[in-house]
This record gives C-alpha cells, sequence and structure tokens, in this order.
C-alpha cells in the first residue's frame, strides 16, 4: 500500500482485509494513516507531510491473479480533521493498528480475502519461542502476482502477559518498515493439543497455524541492538471494530 498527501508518495507498508458483522475492513498500522509516531506525535516524513489517501491493489473476482489498483480516502472532510477511520476505543493510537472500513461496494467489484475467514488453528494457543512469520510486503516494488514475503520471527514475550499494560506482545525478528501493518501468524510442527502427554479428541498431528496478531514496527530505531518487534494481539482489531470510535483530530504541526 502507497500513503500519500495528494500525488506525492510518502511511505508503504501493509494492510490485509477483516470481515465483522458483514462489514469489511481494512487493517494497518496507526502511523502508516497518521504519518506520525505513535509515541511522540511527530511527522515520520522530513516534510512534514502526512497522507489524505492511500493506494492499493485489490485482486478482480473472475481473475484473481489480476489485481486493481483503488485510492481509499483517509479523512471524511477536506480539511483533514474528521480521520475516516477507527481506532482504539480506550487506548486510542498507544495501540498502533487502525480499522478503516471499505464500502460496500468493493466486495462486488473485487475478491476479497478477509483473514479470520481462513480456517486457522484458532483454539490452539499460542506460547513463547513459537515460530511466527510477519506476512507482508517490505519492498515498494512488488513482486510477481502481487504475492507476500512470509518473514520468519519468533514469540519473544509471554503471549498471555500485555506488555505495559497494553495488548501487545514482542517477536523476535529483523525486519523492515514496509511490512508495518502485516498480520503476524503462528506455525507449529509436530504433535498438538496433548493432555498430560495423551492424545484427546482436538489432538492434531502436522502442521497448525493461527492467527496472532498485527506487526507495526521495531522496538527502538537502532536495527542491529535487540531486534524485538511490536505485534498488537489479534484481539485489537475487534475492540476497534466494536468500539467504532473515530481517530482523533490530526495533531498541528
Amino acid at each position: 500500500m502507497g500513503f500519500m498527501q495528494t500525488d506525492i508518495v510518502l511511505a508503504s507498508g501493509t494492510g490485509f482485509i477483516y470481515v465483522k458483522d458483514d462489514e469489511h475492513y481494512l487493517i494497518t498500522a496507526w502511523h502508516n494513516v497518521a504519518g506520525r509516531d505513535p509515541v511522540s506525535g511527530k511527522c515520520l516524513s522530513d516534510s512534514l507531510a502526512v497522507p489524505d489517501i492511500v493506494t492499493t491493489l485489490f485482486r478482480e473476482p473472475e481473475r484473481p491473479g489480476n489485481t486493481r489498483r483503488e485510492i481509499l480516502s483517509l479523512y471524511r472532510d477536506a480539511n483533514m480533521c474528521a480521520p475516516a477511520w477507527y481506532e482504539h476505543p480506550i487506548h486510542r493510537r498507544n495501540v498502533d493498528v487502525i480499522a478503516l472500513p471499505l464500502a460496500r461496494e468493493m466486495r462486488g467489484k473485487y475478491r476479497l480475502f478477509p483473514i479470520n475467514a481462513i480456517a486457522f488453528d484458532s483454539d490452539i494457543k499460542e506460547e513463547v519461542a513459537d515460530d511466527t512469520f510477519v506476512v507482508g510486503y517490505p519492498f515498494s516494488d512488488l513482486l510477481y502476482a502481487q504475492l507476500p514475503i512470509w518473514k520468519r520471527a519468533s514469540i519473544a514475550s509471554e503471549p498471555d502477559i500485555d506488555l505495559e499494560q497494553l495488548p501487545k506482545m514482542f517477536v523476535d525478528t529483523a525486519t523492515r518498515s514496509g511490512l508495518s501493518g502485516s498480520p503476524v501468524v503462528m506455525q507449529r510442527v509436530g504433535i498438538h493439543g496433548l493432555v498430560d502427554g495423551l492424545p484427546t479428541d482436538s489432538t492434531i498431528i502436522g502442521r497448525i497455524r493461527k492467527f496472532v496478531g498485527v506487526y507495526t514496527g521495531r522496538v527502538g530505531d537502532d536495527e542491529l541492538k535487540a531486534q524485538l518487534g511490536i505485534v498488537w494481539k489479534a484481539r485489537t482489531i475487534d475492540e476497534i471494530i466494536d468500539g467504532k470510535t473515530f481517530g482523533l483530530m490530526r495533531t498541528p504541526s
């Protein structure tokens, strides 16, 4: 996805589709659409510009290998004072994730692939040290068929603990800025669902996958230090959509 102010490309990132109550949303990072650091509020662009639109590709229904670019407005007004996205109803921009409602006509024009419509093994509990993959677009130039890159990571903090009293956890990985807004998928291979070391009716043998959250960037600015990434837990998306809290008026420059 490209985040732009009029015809100036400010950044590229990743987003994905989520469906709830028969409505579809584009999920990505708050800083992607706001163009600001969620902690300091400072502009991320050296030009001090912030995006007013996002451009992204959708797959055609009859030919999913073909894509078409659409422009999505990030504001409900011409003065960029009324964001069109929903942010977390309690933590606001401190949760670096947003949901941008998609017009219903998009379902007729394109083939949408909501991540929560995929048959994941959602009953399996993720654990520290589990393998995960950040699935997104680290390059502004798309690869053949516009397919994403699966960047390997591992869960680095206890998933049951909300770090800094926010619904987030850390993963151990080296990533690029274009991956901000990517879905994170846990993968485990072996025997799963044993109870006291014994199989049950829910035991699975083989590979399991589970959607666990949204990647939005690294901890700190130094790429060569801990190389920890921030993942907002999957439940955050439902909290944002259920809250239907539009983003606040942009911070003055």
